[in-house]
């Protein structure tokens, strides 16, 4: 039973996650991300530290993501990066 709950769960976020933006921190530093769903009708703020992947970020048709000096819009099945202190797909 434990094992098929375990399963479960794993399918679970990998679906989650599938569905939603992913932003992958390729850098040696933390960013502060703001994320802004289609038409503002939310904005969220993370703190993503060096080396991380934070997931599930937009579930949106579409977001805006900025860091202090780049920004992007990405599809809610994207997968974006930070490299060289840039967003890039």
């Amino acid at each position: 039973m434990k094992k098929t709950i375990i399963v479960g769960g794993l399918i679970l976020s990998t679906i989650g996650s599938a569905l939603a933006t992913d932003v992958v921190n390729e850098d040696r530093r933390t960013y502060k991300l703001r994320v802004q769903s289609e038409g503002k009708l939310s904005i969220s703020n993370y703190t993503i530290k060096a080396k991380t992947t934070m997931y599930g970020l937009c579930g949106a048709s579409f977001c805006s993501f900025a860091i202090p000096g780049s920004k992007i819009e990405a599809k809610k099945d994207d997968r974006i990066k930070i490299r060289d202190g840039r967003l890039v797909r």
